[in-house]
């Protein structure tokens, strides 16, 4: 999994196995903290599901005095808390019911992201009266994190759908999957869409396989990412349709002779939606899991409800998730401003294609393994 390293225009390769960008923090108005909603509806839509995984299915036989958690992509954000606190919460129940509070394990929660999330803003936000020892763990979730048999529960949210870097097909011109002047595979030809489905396998096969060696036998890994319902395609979702308006601000721009031609050319952004099948032939060839949930969820969005208005929402949660990659590759904050700006008029243009696209819903893939 590991690419060479080397700088690659438009992977934006922070360090050698980096490729999705880091949140925006600080007090921008574009910090993710205050423009994670549609997170924080993911997370409110999991728990009940999460509940019944750890009520029903976690083993507890692990023996030893303390029980541990990985959060997988933490990012920064009151959404990171939420999560593990659910879990610590719903683990601890189960103990309770079970054994005599005596008998209650410590808790330890991992918060893992890359080297360059401002672990600093994580930790001083910790909520004061958290009922778990934290610790942070730098890195890529595609390689090995933990020791052997380490973690009892590793858990990752809006995360896994970020790869590890750009195929190097994609910006390749004497390929014929280069994605010329286009920076995602949702509308792209189908040897750009291989591509993409090509690096996400390499990455999700690394993923498995590090977190089937840290987990105890009986240990559950729960996913929660962006997917694609089967039999769909994905210039189907809205979200490939809302991303084509932050490319049309992209074309505009260069037809203006603001940014180069050359500089969309070698653009892309590593984010692949898988379908259901993808991923349960990935867990297959693992041979190191029983699969015990994996099914694809459609929470309702308010912002699909509340039309053009609400859309043009997506340009601002895509600037705070995404602001990192474009401001490496095109430039700072005017440059921002004109690019987001100018996907917000696009999106208000075709808010009515948007609304009709066959996929309305934002889907959540929901996987839940159990390490053998």
């Amino acid at each position: 999994m590991e690419p060479e390293k080397k700088k690659m225009i438009g992977s934006n390769l922070v360090r050698q196995t980096d490729s999705s960008p880091t949140m925006v923090s600080g007090n921008s108005s574009y910090n993710y903290a205050n423009n994670s909603s549609v997170q924080r509806k993911m997370t409110d839509v999991m728990k009940p599901r999460i509940e019944e995984l750890i009520a029903k299915k976690l083993d507890l036989g692990f023996g030893g005095d303390t029980f541990r958690v990985a959060d997988l992509g933490c990012s920064i954000g009151p959404n990171t808390f939420l999560n593990v606190e659910h879990i610590v919460q719903q683990v601890r129940h189960k103990y309770q019911t079970m054994s005599p509070p005596s008998s209650l394990p410590e808790f330890q929660v991992f918060f893992n992201d890359q080297i360059n999330n401002d672990f600093n803003a994580l930790f001083r936000s910790l909520p004061p009266e958290r009922d778990y020892f934290a610790a942070g763990v730098p890195g890529s979730f595609y390689t090995r994190l933990f020791p052997k048999s380490f973690l009892h529960m590793a858990h990752s949210a809006s995360s896994a759908h970020w790869l590890s870097r750009v195929p190097t097909e994609v910006v390749d011109r004497g390929s014929p999957a280069w994605n010329r002047g286009m920076i995602h595979y949702g509308f792209a030809p189908k040897p750009v869409e291989d591509a993409y489905r090509v690096q996400f396998r390499k990455d999700m096969g690394g993923f498995l396989k590090a977190r089937s060696e840290e987990l105890v036998s009986g240990g559950m890994l729960v996913l929660v990412m962006s997917g694609v319902p089967d039999g769909m395609h994905h210039s189907e979702t809205q979200f490939s349709s809302v991303l084509s308006c932050v490319n049309l601000s992209l074309l505009d721009l260069v037809r203006q002779g603001v940014l180069e031609e050359d500089q969309l050319d070698n653009f892309n952004l590593p984010i692949y939606f898988p379908h259901p099948w993808e991923m349960r032939e990935l867990v297959e060839e693992n041979q190191c899991f029983s699969c015990i949930e994996l099914e694809v969820v459609s929470p309702e969005s308010t912002w699909l409800q509340q039309g053009g208005v609400g859309l043009r929402g997506w340009a601002v949660a895509m600037r705070a998730g995404m602001e990192e990659l474009f401001a490496r590759h095109f430039g700072g904050e005017e440059i921002l401003d004109r690019i987001f700006d100018g996907a917000s008029q696009k999106i208000a243009e075709r808010a009515e294609v948007i609304m009709n696209t066959k996929c309305k819903e934002l889907p959540l893939l929901y996987v839940a393994l159990q390490r053998k």
